[in-house]
C-alpha cells in the first residue's frame, strides 16, 4: 500500500490552484516556514513593507482548502489574548513597480498524533528573493520575544511567568551567589565586546551543579528576576508540554535567542535530560559555537543538572563548551543551616530553634523547609500559635525517617562530583564512584 504524504497533498492542491490563478507564470514549489502562517507574522507586517527584490508586501488573504481545516493556537503576550500559530491556506501577495505577483502558501500538522507544522510555497521564479526576504522577517517577528516584565516560556503549558523570587530571599553563601551575579553582570556590561573583539559569538555559559533540593531552581528564578529589572529578556525551556524535552525546543529556543534584538537570559533546568545520543552531536556544535546564537547584544546560557555524570566529558571538561561551573552544594554549615531555618520559620521563629541546627548539616534546602513547613502544620493542627522546639524536632524525626523509607527528597543516585570548600565557595572536584 503506498502511502501519501500530507505535503504531497498539499503541493498538488497548490499546483492546481496555481494553474487557475497564474496560467503560464513559471514557478517553483518550496519548502516554506510555519512562522509565514502565523497570525503575529499577519498583525506585525504592516502593509507597505519593503522587501528585497525591490519589492513591496501589499497583504495576505485566506483560501479555502479541502486538504487543511484552518485552526490557530492563541497566545497572551501582555494582558488579552491574541491569535499565534495557524494552519491554512494564504495568498501573500506583493507589488514591484506597477506590477502585482502573489505567493501561495499552505501549511497543516504533520499528521494528528504529531503537533509539528508542514509548510509549502509556491513562488513565481523571478520573484524568489523576495519571497526569501519575507519568510526570514516573518521569522523574525515570531521568535522575537517582548521586552516585558516576566519570563518567556519555550515547551510549557504557558506562555510566561513571573518569577517571584528575589534575590536576598536566596539562602546561600555569599561568596556563591555573589560570583555568580558578578558573573553575568559583567558578561553583559564588558563582556560582550571582549567576545567580538575576538570575533566569537557573545554566547555565554553557565552550569550549576548539585543534589535535587539544594536551591538551584530558585537560583534560576532569582537570576531571571535580576535580568527583567535590567530590562533584559529572559528565555526559559520547559519540558511541561507532551513533547517533553526534546531537542527542537533548545534549537526554537536558540533562534529566539539570536532574534531577540536585545540581551538575552536563556535558562534549561535538568539540560541532562535533552541530551539524549542522538543530540549530543548537535548540542556540541551549539556550546563549540558553530551554532552558537550570534546575538550583537549578548546572551548568557545558565543551565543545571542533578546528575553530571550523565553529561558528555566532551562538553563538561572542554574549556569553551562550558564556561563555568558552579557548585551548589547541601548545607555545609551551621551558619547557613540556621539562616535558612530561619527563613523558612517566618515570624514564628524563636530562639532555642537553633538547638535543632546541627541535625540540618549536610541536607538540602528543600529539607529545611519542609522541616519548617511541617513543623508549623503540626502547631496549626493542634491549635497552637507558637512553634515549639520540639515540635520542630518531630519534624527532622518524621522528614529523617521518609528519607530513610526512600523518600525523594534527597537524591538516590549518586553523583560523579563532590563539593569542598575553596576559596570560600564551593568547587568542583572529580571522584571516582565507588559502587
Amino acid at each position: 500500500m503506498k502511502w501519501t504524504m500530507r505535503y504531497e497533498t498539499l503541493t498538488r492542491w497548490a499546483k492546481e490552484e496555481w494553474e487557475k490563478r497564474n496560467p503560464d507564470t513559471p514557478y517553483q514549489v518550496l519548502w516554506a516556514s510555519d512562522s509565514c502562517g502565523n497570525q503575529l507574522a499577519h498583525r506585525r507586517i504592516r502593509p507597505g513593507r519593503s522587501m528585497k527584490g525591490n519589492a513591496r508586501y501589499i497583504t495576505q488573504v485566506a483560501l479555502e482548502c479541502p486538504e487543511i481545516v484552518q485552526i490557530s493556537e492563541y497566545v497572551i503576550p501582555r494582558t488579552k489574548p491574541m491569535l499565534g500559530e495557524s494552519v491554512g491556506a494564504y495568498s501573500f501577495r506583493f507589488q514591484k513597480g506597477s506590477q502585482e505577483f502573489e505567493v501561495l502558501y499552505a501549511a497543516t500538522y504533520y499528521r494528528d498524533d504529531d503537533p509539528n507544522i508542514i509548510a509549502i510555497a509556491i513562488v513565481p521564479e523571478v520573484h524568489l528573493e523576495t519571497w526569501v526576504s519575507f519568510e526570514q522577517l516573518c521569522n523574525e517577528v515570531v521568535r522575537r520575544p517582548s521586552r516585558r516584565q516576566d519570563v518567556y516560556i519555550i515547551g510549557g503549558t504557558n506562555t510566561h511567568f513571573k518569577p517571584n523570587v528575589d534575590w536576598d530571599d536566596v539562602v546561600l553563601h555569599e561568596e556563591l551567589k555573589e560570583d555568580l551575579r558578578l558573573d553575568m553582570e559583567s558578561f553583559f556590561k564588558n563582556g560582550v565586546p571582549i567576545y567580538k573583539e575576538l570575533n566569537l559569538a557573545p554566547f555565554r555559559k553557565l552550569l550549576l551543579v548539585g543534589p535535587p533540593g539544594t536551591g538551584k531552581t530558585m537560583l534560576c528564578a532569582a537570576m531571571a528576576n535580576l535580568a527583567l529589572k535590567k530590562r533584559r529578556v529572559v528565555v526559559y525551556v520547559s519540558g511541561a508540554d507532551e513533547d517533553g524535552a526534546s531537542f527542537h525546543k533548545i534549537h526554537h529556543a536558540l533562534n529566539v535567542v539570536a532574534n531577540a534584538g536585545y540581551p538575552v537570559l536563556l535558562i534549561v533546568e535538568e539540560i541532562d535530560v535533552y541530551l539524549r545520543k542522538e543530540d549530543k552531536a548537535r548540542i556540541l556544535n551549539v556550546l563549540d559555537g558553530l551554532e552558537s546564537p550570534n546575538n550583537p547584544k549578548g546572551a548568557l546560557l545558565l543551565a543545571t543538572t542533578n546528575y553530571p555524570e550523565v553529561i558528555d566529558e566532551r562538553i563538561s571538561k572542554r574549556p569553551g563548551r562550558l564556561d563555568r561551573i558552579f557548585v551548589i552544594p547541601p548545607i555545609e554549615d551551621r551558619e547557613l543551616a540556621e539562616a535558612m531555618l530561619q527563613r523558612y520559620m517566618g515570624p514564628q521563629w524563636q530562639k532555642d530553634h537553633a538547638e535543632v541546627v546541627p541535625r540540618l548539616i549536610d541536607q538540602t534546602g528543600a529539607f529545611v523547609r519542609e522541616v519548617a513547613l511541617h513543623a508549623r502544620m503540626l502547631a496549626a493542627h493542634n491549635q497552637k500559635t507558637i512553634v515549639t522546639r520540639e515540635m520542630l524536632d518531630q519534624s527532622v524525626d518524621a522528614l529523617s525517617n521518609q528519607l530513610a523509607a526512600g523518600d525523594d527528597l534527597m537524591p538516590r543516585r549518586k553523583v560523579g562530583f563532590s563539593t569542598k570548600r575553596k576559596n570560600g565557595y564551593a568547587g568542583l572536584v572529580p571522584v571516582e564512584d565507588t559502587n
